[in-house]
């Protein structure tokens, strides 16, 4: 492991990040002051910045190329995830079609039958990978050099064409008994073509996106709703969505690393979308479009790292715009309603409310704003959600442009040493982890204070350590650790 040097510990990164978590702290006291139903947001705020600490000179202790380590392939995590996929949709079929009376005793035994026979599947499909598809090394690339192959794909593609069409006709009366083989034999026919092509079910080889995973997936049987989004476990102390950033980021990052020299084929990318794409659905599921759309951003400062090429920028800025249709008949009623306040405020004053409140406690500041505690639109309650999203707004108002600058300013600090920490990087996978954060913080920071200001939809980030919030702090500080680990590491240059 390469030995690290607390002389090149990003002093300044750390000073500007104390400095903007107490800012937050003093700004979480103005707005929440004499505020009832909030408990103790400040004492609590603290004991986050403590933890936070603690775990960012914790991480930045360990070597971080340890993740790579960590993420060392296990091949049967494979069909173990698809099979216990296979079996959580069967499930859910089943209860959905029992009726709660019959539940105990006619679940079981129809689901039997097509798990089978879906397990046997999954496991035949890996056995001929490890057999045959995976010795022969096999990349998109050449699958003209392979025309058997190539030509088994495209069956693939016709015989769920085909099976697509036959359901079809066969009409939604006979759906209830066919519906629980569909689950098992298309689950089996997208693991064998993914193993021709692409291969992006190999990430279910690494145990931290696993992990991930299983932790997404488990908020839909015990997570709690909070904020009308079912996104928490452990009571409300643990939010999966907010781990999955960086566990994705060092996923990405390891992902990329390994294929540094092959970002100009097409078949790279996907895979690489292919990855980010199953906690993306996980997340907007929850409903959480928000995070979402931080994953998304994650991608794309990474593969932008990682030097993806211009034509595939342009080809995918093609497919999104053809799929923008599709998109916004897949959202949800309450962010198409949020899309269109955006565009047109008229359309419900109620709900533009919270906007204007805070355009008006922005512009109300001034220069200098109007002292702490002292904000009309914050103190008397005009302006709600003020302690986490429109936080930016209540700074605005009662320290002032000036005091609203220094908290820009301070983030930009972080930004600029995060960024060059990125770029004296020794390793693309060290480089590639501090883009990762680094895009977390621009992302949020720049949704955040865009919707205080009205010039972009509302989508719930916080800002990032000024915002209250224990799950997304920590793990922003989690992330400032691994950035400090790739600091104390960094290749030493000839005027260090």
């Amino acid at each position: 492991m390469v030995k690290r040097s607390w002389r090149r510990f990003d002093w300044m990164l750390l000073g500007a990040l104390l400095l903007l978590s107490a800012y937050g702290v003093v700004m979480i006291y103005s707005a929440t002051i004499d505020t009832s139903g909030v408990g103790n947001p400040v004492g609590r705020q603290l004991l986050y910045l403590g933890v936070g600490i603690a775990l960012l000179l914790l991480v930045a202790s360990v070597d971080y190329r340890l993740l790579e380590i960590l993420q060392h392939p296990v091949s049967f995590l494979t069909p173990l995830v698809l099979g216990l996929l296979n079996v959580a949709a069967v499930a859910a079929w089943q209860v959905k079609q029992t009726q709660p009376t019959t539940l105990t005793t006619n679940l079981l035994a129809p689901a039997l039958v097509p798990l089978a026979i879906g397990l046997v599947l999954i496991l035949f499909v890996f056995a001929i990978d490890r057999v045959w598809l995976a010795r022969s090394d096999l990349e998109p690339r050449r699958l003209a050099e392979a025309p058997f192959r190539g030509l088994i794909s495209v069956g693939i593609l016709a015989l769920a064409a085909i099976g697509a069409l036959f359901v079809f006709r066969l009409g939604p009366a006979r759906l209830p008994m066919i519906a629980p083989y569909l689950f098992g034999i298309g689950l089996s026919l997208l693991y064998l073509l993914d193993c021709l092509t692409l291969r992006v079910t190999d990430i279910f080889r690494n145990l931290l996106y696993v992990v991930m995973v299983v932790m997404l997936g488990a908020v839909f049987e015990i997570g709690q709703v909070s904020g009308g989004a079912q996104s928490w476990l452990g009571a409300g102390a643990v939010q999966p969505s907010e781990m999955a950033k960086i566990v994705l980021i060092v996923v990405l990052a390891k992902f990329l690393a390994d294929r540094e020299e092959r970002m100009e084929e097409l078949g790279t990318v996907l895979a690489s979308l292919g990855i980010v794409a199953v906690p993306i659905v996980l997340i907007y599921l929850q409903p959480d479009l928000g995070t979402a759309i931080v994953l998304i951003a994650i991608w794309v400062a990474m593969v932008w790292t990682a030097g993806m090429r211009l034509r595939h920028w342009l080809i995918l800025a093609a497919a999104s715009a053809a799929a923008l249709p599709l998109l916004w008949f897949a959202l949800q009623d309450y962010m198409r309603e949020r899309l269109l306040l955006f565009l047109n405020p008229t359309t419900d004053p109620d709900s533009y409310f919270n906007i204007h409140q805070a355009l008006v406690s922005i512009g109300s500041g001034g220069l200098i704003g109007k002292g702490l505690t002292h904000g009309t639109q914050s103190q008397l309650h005009f302006l709600r959600v003020r302690h986490t999203d429109f936080i930016f707004a209540v700074a605005a108002e009662e320290l002032g442009f000036l005091g609203a600058m220094v908290i820009v300013a301070l983030l930009f600090v972080i930004l600029w040493r995060t960024l060059r920490i990125a770029e004296r990087s020794r390793d693309t996978f060290g480089r590639l982890i501090t883009a990762g954060v680094a895009a977390i913080i621009l992302f949020q920071t720049v949704i955040n204070i865009g919707m205080n200001l009205g010039i972009l939809p509302v989508t719930g980030l916080p800002l990032p350590f000024v915002s209250y919030g224990g799950s997304s702090f920590v793990t922003l500080m989690i992330g400032m650790g691994l950035v400090e680990s790739v600091a104390v590491r960094h290749r030493k240059l000839e005027f260090d």
